[in-house]
Parts: C-alpha cells; sequence; structure tokens
C-alpha cells in the first residue's frame, strides 16, 4: 500500500461515514509522510515535527466552521492505564499521542474520542471529546500537500471540498503552495 492508496482509502471511508476506520488510513499517511519528510528522526519526533510544520494547514480545514485557524490545546483523558487523570494536550500532542498513535497500534479510536459530521468540538466532563471530520481532512491535506509525496499516485479520483470549491486530490498532490492557497492559508 502506498500513501496514495492510503489517502484514497481515507476519503472513500469519510464519504461512507466510517470515521473510525477513515483516521487509522489517514493515521498511516501521516506516519509515511512524516518519516519521508523526517527521515533521521524516530517514528515520534517526526510526526509531531510533521503536525507543527503543517499546523496552519490542519487547523485552517478543521476549524472553519469555528472561525478560528489557530492551533488549540485539548483537556482529554489520559491513555496511560496507570495515570486516569485528565491532562492538556497541545494539539500535536492529541494528533500524534490519542489520535495517531491508537489508530496505528490499536486499529481503532480510544473509546472516549469521536468524531462526528457536525461542527461541533465537546469535551465531556471526564475527558471525552468529540470533533468534527473536518480535522481528519485537514490532516489528509498536510499529506497530500507533502513535496516528498509528488511522486504518489492517488488511487481513484476523490475529490476534496472547502470553502465552497472542489479540487481533485490529484492536482494538489505534492503542492504545498496550491493546497494553501486553495484552502487561504498565508
Amino acid at each position: 500500500m502506498s500513501v496514495g492508496s492510503q489517502v484514497a482509502d481515507a476519503m472513500r471511508k469519510l464519504a461512507e461515514d466510517r470515521f473510525e476506520d477513515a483516521v487509522v488510513a489517514t493515521s498511516v499517511a501521516l506516519s509515511a509522510t512524516a518519516r519521508l519528510e523526517y527521515p533521521t528522526d524516530g517514528d515520534k519526533a517526526a510526526c509531531r515535527k510533521f503536525l507543527e510544520q503543517n499546523l496552519p494547514i490542519i487547523c485552517k480545514i478543521s476549524w472553519v466552521s469555528f472561525g478560528v485557524s489557530q492551533p488549540m490545546n485539548f483537556r482529554y483523558r489520559r491513555l496511560d492505564s496507570r495515570a486516569h487523570a485528565t491532562a492538556v494536550r497541545t494539539m500535536p500532542e492529541m494528533l500524534y499521542d490519542v489520535v495517531r498513535c491508537t489508530a496505528v497500534h490499536e486499529a481503532k479510536l480510544p473509546e472516549n474520542l469521536r468524531f462526528t459530521k457536525q461542527p461541533v468540538i465537546q469535551l465531556g466532563n471526564d475527558g471525552e471529546l468529540v470533533l468534527p471530520i473536518d480535522l481528519i481532512y485537514g490532516l489528509l491535506m498536510a499529506v497530500v500537500a507533502n513535496p516528498k509525496n509528488s511522486g504518489q499516485k492517488i488511487d481513484g479520483d476523490p475529490v476534496f471540498s472547502f470553502g465552497g470549491k472542489s479540487i481533485r486530490i490529484y492536482e494538489l498532490w505534492g503542492d504545498r503552495d496550491k493546497v494553501k492557497q486553495f484552502v487561504g492559508v498565508k
């Protein structure tokens, strides 16, 4: 499987409302791209650097419904079974430690994390978290934008819609500037 096939798979699963499965495919594509971008770093460092570098794209797409384009911090219950307390996590920590790691290592999301089509962010008293699927699209577009993926091919002909406009993913593939322009990141 290639990064392109993982992106196409995630897009297909999003269209089918299979959000958990879409996160797994997105996380695999993200990890592979981060390792291409930072080949001498370990997986954790590479992924976190990749997420930091791409926060403008991820945030713009993720939080468009809220009129926010800045990273957010999240209060979230720790996944470590020895420490059930909640903690504040930065957006890259949350995306890597909670979303990506659980998806890649367990092929599912944590029980207290859920994605929805609704433009909402909900925080529960016990660290439950509901996030919009726009976050998944933000991660996918960060992967698509990465120049290290320019040699990849995407299966099918998926379309990305944002801000009332639509574009075929292959037109954005490996071109960070074009993705930024399409979503309005300066």
